[in-house]
C-alpha cells in the first residue's frame, strides 16, 4: 500500500511508536524511526530492517525545530523524502490523574510543549518537503483524555492538538496534504499496565461498548486509512477507535 512512501513517526523507540513502524514497513514504506532517545530509534530501525524493510533510526527532540529539520533532512538524504508524518511522541507519567489546578507548572509546560507544540515543530520540519511532492498526510495521535475532565495537562495538550489538527488542515490542503488525528479510547501497553491500577483499567473497559482494550492493531488500522489514497477527500477530523467510549454518554 505505502511503496515508495517514506514515514516518520515519532516516539518510535518503544511501545506503539515501535509497532507503527513496523505496522508501515509491512505495508511497504520505508520508516524514519525517531526517538529522543536515539538508541531507542535505532533499535526500532533494526528490528524493522531484520523484518525486511528499509529504516534509519534518528534522534529527534519533537521540541527543538532544528532537531526536526534535521530528522527530515536525514530522511530526505537517506529515503528520498517524508510522505507521512505520524506525531505520536508523549509523555503521560502522573498527567492523567492530578487534575488541573494541582498541575506542577513545570510539568505542565512539558506536556504542551511535548504532546502540543511538538507536533506544530514536526509538520513545520516536513511540510515543505511534502509541499515538494504535492502529497503528504500527517496524522496526530491524540486521545480520549481530550475529553474527560480531570486530565490536566496530558487533557490539555490533546485537546489542544485537535485545533492544531484542524489549523493544519485549512493550510496545507491546496497542497496536497492532509492532516487528521486519532484519538483512541484505553489502549493496553507498558505505559497504561504500569500506570494505571487493575480497577480503574476494568472501569475504563466497563463502560466501552466492545469491552476490551484497544491494541496497536485497533490504531493502525486507523491510521492506515488515513495515510491511504482512498482518504485523499479526508481532512481536519478526528477519529476516534474508543471500542465505542463516547457512545456510552
Amino acid at each position: 500500500m505505502f511503496t515508495d512512501r517514506v514515514a516518520l513517526i515519532t516516539g518510535a523507540g518503544r511501545g506503539l511508536g515501535r509497532d507503527y513502524a513496523l505496522a508501515f514497513a509491512k505495508d511497504g514504506a520505508a520508516v524514519v524511526a525517531t526517538d529522543i532517545d536515539a538508541a531507542a530509534a535505532l533499535d526500532t530501525a533494526a528490528l524493522v530492517e531484520k523484518e525486511g524493510g528499509r529504516a534509519i533510526g534518528v534522534a529527534l527532540d519533537v521540541t527543538d525545530l532544528d532537531s526536526a529539520t534535521a530528522a527530515v533532512a536525514a530522511a530526505t538524504a537517506e529515503l528520498g523524502s517524508v510522505d507521512i508524518l505520524i506525531n505520536n511522541a508523549g509523555i503521560w507519567g502522573d498527567y492523567e490523574f492530578q487534575g488541573t489546578l494541582g498541575q506542577d507548572l513545570a510539568k505542565w509546560r512539558l506536556a504542551i510543549d511535548v504532546m502540543l507544540t511538538g507536533p506544530l515543530v514536526c509538520a513545520k520540519a516536513a511540510v515543505p518537503v511534502m509541499r515538494e511532492r504535492g502529497w503528504g498526510r500527517i496524522v496526530n495521535i491524540s486521545s480520549i483524555g481530550a475529553y474527560l475532565p480531570g486530565s490536566g495537562a496530558y487533557g490539555a495538550a490533546k485537546l489542544g492538538l485537535h485545533q492544531l489538527t484542524y489549523s493544519i488542515a485549512s493550510e496545507v490542503g491546496d497542497d496536497g496534504i492532509t492532516c487528521n488525528a486519532v484519538a483512541p479510547g484505553t489502549i493496553r501497553n507498558e505505559a497504561t499496565q504500569r500506570q494505571v491500577p487493575d480497577d480503574m483499567l476494568n472501569l475504563l473497559i466497563a463502560q466501552n461498548a466492545i469491552k476490551r482494550f484497544g491494541t496497536s492493531t485497533d490504531m493502525y488500522g486507523a491510521i492506515r486509512f488515513l495515510c491511504s489514497d482512498d482518504a485523499e477527500w479526508i481532512t481536519g477530523q478526528v477519529l476516534s477507535p474508543n471500542g465505542g467510549f463516547t457512545s456510552r454518554f
